[in-house]
């Protein structure tokens, strides 16, 4: 079987832009899976939100490299992950980039932020010196073991006094480093888009996501452009949000569950989701009453 890793740099050598969707959990991925998506993509934001808090960096690097492991084992699909800044600095990125690997994703972004981090749709970013980025970009890619696991550098220098010129010039220089692909976050208008597209063409990673921040355009429109790789990365999250808070707004104010329950999907599709099948075979092979 082919490895994970090697399945997404083949999906991303091929012409054209690779989607990839956003997801928190291991449903999420079958979710995805399901959907007929090639690649699978670790917000980390949602992964915060999913603890209840918001992402400002609030969680530790064991805890995301958990929640990535439930995610691949879940999915057949390549997955992409949302390292934060690394967790430290260049001697701690080490062991992150080892860690997310043990855990089975294709490749992690590490962006250029200072700690306690900010999600790129928020104010009050701060970033690291150049220098000291390109030295933990240089320790990631020293660390992997597996040549294929992606590595894909970030800056949030767009939304900064330095503006789209720090971001291009960061961004050649995390890719002349050595790093797979780039993702800027978050441009705010079409021709930021435009311009990070052209200027690192098949090596151009950015997000398409519901803040409101950053423009969502249509799929079509960032090939055109040029993008190589894009991460929806709330609309799963966002949308399950809403269903559950109205769904629970509901069953209290009518007292009941049918109403909720006559729009959900129904409970042989979801026991299908999640492979009961599955369980049901293995139970079938190697348990007791098939060894008796």
């Amino acid at each position: 079987m082919t490895k994970a890793t090697t399945k997404l740099r083949e999906l991303l050598a091929r012409d054209g832009l690779l989607i990839a969707g956003g997801v928190y959990d291991g449903l999420g991925a079958k979710i995805v899976e399901e959907a007929g998506y090639e690649a699978v993509y670790i917000s980390g934001f949602c992964v915060e939100a999913s603890f209840g808090y918001p992402d400002t960096g609030m969680l530790t690097m064991t805890e995301c490299v958990e929640r990535a492991s439930v995610v691949a084992a879940a999915t057949e699909l390549p997955v992409i992950c949302d390292a934060d800044t690394g967790f430290g600095n260049a001697v701690n990125v080490v062991r992150t980039v080892r860690e997310f690997e043990r855990a089975g994703v294709a490749a992690i972004h590490l962006e250029d932020q200072v700690s306690p981090k900010r999600c790129g749709a928020m104010d009050g970013k701060q970033l690291i010196g150049e220098g000291e980025m390109l030295g933990k970009l240089r320790a990631a890619l020293d660390a992997r073991v597996d040549e294929d696991f992606l590595i894909i550098g970030r800056t949030d220098a767009i939304n900064l006094p330095g503006g789209l010129s720090e971001t291009l010039d960061r961004g050649h220089a995390y890719l002349e480093a050595g790093c797979d692909l780039l993702l800027v976050t978050v441009p705010t208008t079409t021709e930021q888009v435009r311009a990070i597209c052209e200027a690192f063409g098949d090596r151009s990673v950015l997000t398409i996501n519901e803040s409101g921040v950053s423009p969502a355009l249509p799929f079509a429109e960032y090939e055109r452009l040029g993008l190589k790789l894009g991460l929806v990365t709330l609309s799963l999250a966002f949308a399950a949000i809403t269903a559950m808070r109205q769904a629970m707004r509901d069953i209290r104010t009518r007292g009941g569950i049918d109403e909720v329950m006559a729009r959900n999907d129904s409970w042989d599709s979801v026991l299908d989701l999640v492979g009961l099948d599955t369980i049901r075979e293995w139970d079938a092979r190697y348990g007791t009453a098939a060894n008796d």
